[in-house]
């Protein structure tokens, strides 16, 4: 994000004599007034000093000392940042929402002033605007429609080929047969004519000719159609092997993305790429690259042929040819535009559909059918009005084009055939050059189709390439060995947040000695999963950092690190597999026994054996086979499979049912022994023989210690347990009440209550 601005000439002067040798640290803009109206003007942060420039002028200096507290608020469609002064809040800038990330942001540093540390936000012109001219991306990606680069995306397609190119090599070669040959065809069909058909001698001693200019007619005919069949075959196996290669690159390329990036594309977008782009791309190559080879083969040979043949009718050939290109010159960025639109609705209907295939049960659940089938239906409306628009758009501008193409055929036959009627050139000589033109023609009309391909192509190539050109997470370089973890943790003033200018942990400082079982507690969004999702290493921490035995935890390998974790989440996710296998899943390389060992370890064995195939059983996707507390054992197995030295528990007992849950902790109190171990749980009591709670508050560490300590602080976390002691007893005290009720809510005999 961008924090440092550069200031006009005028807001610079005034500036530099307010500063006193002071260094600017961020340079921030806003835009509207205290009473709303529209302004430029910039806020000016330094060490110890914040000024605020309007019209070339200083408008107001506050010294950070006097300041208690700065916030960013929301305005009904604007923004305010205010600080606390003399015990009052008092407005610094306004303006638009445009600037609300950026002063979320400037809250932060000016918070660090007052506290007297030094801001470590970086300012980062990674604005989603084009940097040659200045205006905004296509929504969701990095392309710029005006600068974009149509003949650098053909040449990187190119390059992404070039495992294919002996193949096109053949391709290039079999074409200049097809065109040697078809060049062949139209004199043959002059002999035919001139010789045969309107030779005026006997017509039985012409026979054999006839026969003869057939066979070599058909011979042509057989000769161009072979050619035909193995350019299509070689052309499809290249383009297959060229977009496996380029499917296998993208998907390997999402993989090493951040957790972040993946989560902030929708799941159809991705899909829509992976899949749909990658499809047009190899279309592109098999069907347009490939033909138009063949195409500028032919066009050159015939071009030569009727311009040494006849000049003035092959100029009466091209006349409207420029025409024709102007005209495809103009619609070719309004094809291109549209088409960017047309994707985008069909990115939606692609998530609208995985969305509700992997929520197909909460549908079910709520009889919410209907409404799903409208939404679809809308967005798949979207899709076919703006689809039709742009085939209506194609289908009507490039007739046109194709029409003032093949204009010229009117000049030639006109002319032909009037030195015909002059017996200046003969009936089969006008056939050839009319068919020779017609080879023109075609060719001209299948480039007149040719923007329409390419912008296609180029399209679905960005979107691509915008993915592979991603910065994917640096695998650093490996200081420390994983093996030789021991499990003693530290935090160290941890500061992170999802969107870097909105911290969601706040100066985490936390020892964690080797064997401690740590338990986090706190209210939803305390940030509770947010600790645990960086002792993982899905998220880097914006501030501050997390220390392993001693050592960074970026110092370790991210593959040697995970493989010293063992993670059991609230939703068990299970592939589609054998049990074993989704066990092995850690693992890759354990053996059977190591894998049983494991299941008994974590209560699954005797269930599994129970199943028609044991450990072979089918469990479907998502294990939707198996219940929720067989799915959470057999997570339980995969994560105590590579023996780790950190066991992190997210909510891991609660979905289950009571007995479930007590065979789950019995397993649980198996495997956490001599680890170190993070839990979330939302049964507190569960937590009873944690070493030490970590209660959580906005973020913020608010109380440390254990069961017993917490409860006689008579704090947050007591008033946690309190409440869910109430909630627990009016439970028992309703399950009670119900309990002597038959069917439909009625006491034994009595009326309905």
């Amino acid at each position: 994000m961008l924090l440092n601005y550069t200031l006009p000439e005028k807001e610079a002067e005034a500036a530099e004599k307010a500063l006193r040798g002071e260094d600017i640290l961020y340079c921030l803009p806003y835009d509207l007034t205290p009473d709303g109206k529209f302004t430029d003007g910039y806020l000016v942060i330094t060490g110890t000093r914040l000024i605020v420039l309007c019209a070339g002028q200083v408008d107001k200096i506050v010294p950070v000392s006097e300041l208690a507290g700065c916030c960013c608020g929301e305005l009904n469609s604007s923004g305010m940042l205010e600080v606390d002064m003399d015990g009052e809040p008092r407005p610094i800038v306004f303006f638009t929402m445009e600037h609300m990330a950026r002063y979320s942001m400037a809250e932060r540093i000016v918070t660090d002033l007052i506290e007297g540390r030094r801001p470590k936000a970086v300012s980062v012109d990674d604005e989603k605007k084009c940097p040659i001219c200045g205006r905004p991306y296509i929504r969701n990606t990095r392309i710029c429609r005006n600068c974009s680069d149509r003949m650098g995306v053909l040449k990187r397609i190119w390059r992404v080929s070039r495992p294919c190119w002996g193949m096109y090599g053949i391709l290039l070669v079999l074409f200049w047969l097809n065109s040697a040959f078809m060049l062949l065809s139209p004199v043959v069909s002059k002999h035919l004519i001139n010789d045969v058909l309107v030779h005026k001698g006997a017509g039985a001693g012409l026979l054999p000719n006839l026969l003869w200019l057939v066979a070599l007619t058909g011979l042509c005919s057989l000769v161009t159609t072979l050619i035909g069949a193995g350019r299509e075959i070689v052309s499809a196996k290249a383009s297959n092997l060229m977009v496996r290669d380029l499917r296998n690159d993208i998907y390997s390329k999402v993989q090493s993305m951040s957790l972040g990036y993946i989560e902030e594309k929708k799941a159809g977008d991705l899909m829509q790429r992976i899949n749909g782009d990658t499809g047009r791309i190899q279309r592109f190559i098999q069907n347009v690259a490939v033909q138009a080879i063949n195409e500028i083969c032919l066009f050159i040979g015939v071009g030569i042929v009727v311009v040494s043949y006849n000049p003035f009718m092959a100029m009466l050939i091209m006349v409207p040819i420029p025409f024709a290109l102007l005209f495809t010159n103009y619609i070719r960025n309004t094809v291109r535009r549209r088409y960017h639109h047309q994707w985008r609705w069909m990115d939606k209907l692609t998530d609208a559909l995985n969305n509700v295939l992997n929520g197909i049960k909460v549908v079910k659940v709520f009889g919410q059918e209907e409404r799903e089938i409208a939404h679809f239906d809308s967005v798949a409306s979207s899709v076919r009005n703006t689809t039709c628009r742009v085939e209506k758009y194609v289908y009507t501008v490039f007739p046109i084009a194709r029409f003032l193409i093949g204009f010229g055929s009117y000049f030639v036959t006109l002319y032909g055939g009037s030195r015909v009627l002059g017996h200046t050139m003969s009936l089969g000589e006008l056939m050839q050059f009319s068919t020779y033109a017609g080879y023109l023609y075609s060719r001209l009309d299948w480039f007149s189709m040719l923007p329409r391909h390419v912008s296609e192509a180029i399209t679905s190539a960005q979107r691509v390439f915008e993915v592979m050109d991603e910065e994917s997470l640096p695998e650093p370089e490996s200081k420390a060995d994983a093996d030789n973890i021991r499990g003693d943790i530290r935090f160290d003033d941890v500061t992170f947040g999802y969107k870097s200018y909105k911290s969601v942990l706040k100066n985490i400082d936390l020892d964690v000695k080797k064997g401690e079982m740590i338990g986090l507690v706190g209210h939803s969004g305390a940030g509770k999963s947010t600790m645990i999702n960086l002792l993982m290493r899905l998220y880097k921490a914006d501030e501050g950092d997390i220390k392993i035995d001693g050592n960074s935890i970026e110092d370790y390998s991210l593959a040697e690190y995970k493989s010293r974790l063992g993670v059991v989440l609230q939703e068990s996710y299970l592939f589609s597999g054998s049990i074993i296998n989704n066990i092995r899943y850690a693992r890759p390389d354990a053996s059977d026994d190591e894998c049983i060992r494991a299941a008994k370890i974590a209560n699954a064995h005797e269930f599994i054996l129970g199943l028609p195939d044991g450990y072979d059983t089918y469990v479907g996707e998502k294990g939707q086979r198996l219940s929720g507390g067989e799915r959470q054992r057999i997570s339980i197995a995969r994560a105590v499979l590579s023996d780790p030295k950190i066991m992190i528990l997210d909510e891991a007992t609660a979905s289950v049912d009571t007995e479930t849950e007590q065979q789950i902790q019995e397993a649980l109190a198996r495997i956490i022994k001599g680890r170190t171990t993070f839990a979330i749980a939302h049964r507190l009591s569960t937590l009873k023989n944690a070493n030490r709670l970590v209660v959580l508050e906005e973020g913020r560490v608010a109380e440390i210690g254990s069961h017993n300590e917490l409860m006689e602080k008579d704090g947050i976390y007591a008033s946690l347990v309190k409440a869910q002691r109430t909630m627990t007893a009016m439970s028992v005290a309703i399950d009670a009440e119900g309990g002597g009720r038959g069917p439909g809510g009625r006491g034994p005999g009595g009326p309905p209550r």
